[in-house]
């Protein structure tokens, strides 16, 4: 199997866990009084892994100047998992499971096309086209579906 298939089949058991950490992060959120709370122990708890990975492997700590030297907008990428993951605690418990993640996937496909049309941060441009476009106004009628049904 290609490295691309393995890629592939990772990102699709990373989609499945993203509904388990919805009802996880909310039901943390209504254990120790809130979501941002949840989102402090889910950060703490991924922050120790994340060492724990980098020690394992063997991976240096990045040079300070790296770090500093970087344009200011890939620190953007850690505030971003702080939005969903605090959005999940919020907003799984009210809207469910269902409604959350697909409304989740919708923005995200929406957000993809216009980055890939439009190559933002460096990516290959990939044109919207009208049937790319159709399957973003089929998603959104997807959660329109699953929300009212």
């Amino acid at each position: 199997m290609g490295t691309n298939t393995w890629l592939l089949f990772a990102a699709l058991c990373a989609g499945l866990m993203i509904p388990a950490q919805g009802i996880i992060n909310g039901r943390l959120a209504s254990l120790i009084g809130g979501p941002v709370q949840a989102a402090l122990v889910s950060f703490g708890v991924g922050f120790i892994a994340l060492v724990a990975l980098n020690l394992a492997l063997r991976h240096p700590i990045p040079p300070a100047a790296a770090v500093a030297g970087a344009p200011p907008w890939v620190w953007i990428g850690g505030l971003m998992g702080v939005v969903m993951v605090t959005l999940a605690a919020t907003a799984v418990p009210r809207i469910g499971v269902a409604t959350y993640v697909s409304a989740i996937i919708a923005g995200q496909l929406t957000a993809a096309i216009a980055y890939d049309h439009y190559g933002v941060f460096g990516q290959a441009v990939r044109e919207a086209t009208p049937m790319r476009l159709l399957g973003v106004l089929f998603m959104g009628l997807g959660v329109y579906l699953i929300r009212r049904f």
